[in-house]
């Protein structure tokens, strides 16, 4: 064998294990880092999927939420959808903290509101759990107004004296839009104290078959059109990704979501 073919077969092996290399510092820690979270250990799939699972799963009500045309940081979402903030914050209340769900008798839903009889009463809330739950997946700064909201499309939540009161109206109210997303990927960046994780998302109108990039249907797909067999794999390659941004908190120890913006 020549030195030529050796140096060649020697520069692959390299690439290969530089290759392998990089793959690694993607997906793991560094476990001297001091600057870095305690629970570095427990960082992988589980934990991102948790971390995803903070944004709104059905936007029903097309609240303008983190999958926008515009770059969106939790402060401003706060400030300017505070009912799509609240919203997130009942859904991980629901998924990660059921001890803050009281009993809601039908009596005490009809002191807050009129006409309650075909309304179920769900649950009653306290303004301070929604405040602890929100420094949890939104970060200890934020701030939001307290006010009535919609979960989905037929429960709501009514706001009064320091308690959300959350029922269900029973209506049949059909929903025309569908929702696609998915995670695609993530990543480790800034010492290891912010997680990134990639989606992609679509959301189709079912009477009029056109399909959009954001959650408020401001952005219009042209390459996409809704169909009765539509399959959402046939146009991976013509879907919008977003970037999501987890910031770490030392003192909860702990990550937050910060940030989402349009990467391609």
């Amino acid at each position: 064998m020549n030195a030529k073919k050796i140096a060649i077969i020697i520069g692959v092996v390299l690439l290969v294990l530089g290759s392998c290399f990089g793959f690694y510092k993607l997906f793991n820690f560094e476990k001297n880092n001091k600057e870095t979270n305690t629970n570095i250990d427990e960082i992988g799939e589980s934990t991102v999927k948790e971390l995803y699972s903070y944004l709104l799963n059905d936007n029903a009500l097309e609240y303008d939420g983190v999958h926008s045309i515009h770059y969106v940081i939790n402060t401003n979402l706060a400030n300017q959808n505070t009912r799509y903030i609240q919203a997130m914050i009942y859904q991980y209340i629901l998924k990660y903290d059921n001890f803050s769900l009281e009993v809601l008798t039908k009596e005490e839903l009809s002191e807050v509101l009129n006409n309650t009889n075909n309304y179920t009463p769900l649950y009653k809330v306290s303004l301070s759990k929604f405040k602890e739950a929100a420094k949890t997946i939104l970060g200890p700064d934020i701030k939001f107004i307290s006010t009535d909201f919609d979960y989905n499309k037929n429960i709501k939540a009514k706001y009064n004296n320091e308690y959300y009161y959350i029922y269900d109206t029973n209506e049949n109210i059909s929903n025309n839009y569908i929702e696609y997303k998915e995670i695609i990927r993530y990543a480790l960046t800034e010492n290891n104290n912010v997680i990134k994780i990639y989606d992609y998302y679509l959301k189709c109108d079912l009477e009029t078959k056109q399909c959009y990039n954001d959650e408020d249907r401001k952005d219009l797909n042209t390459a996409i059109v809704y169909s009765s067999n539509f399959n959402i794999n046939d146009y991976i390659n013509n879907l919008v990704t977003y970037e999501h941004s987890f910031k770490y908190d030392k003192e909860t120890d702990s990550f937050y979501y910060y940030s989402s913006t349009v990467v391609n």
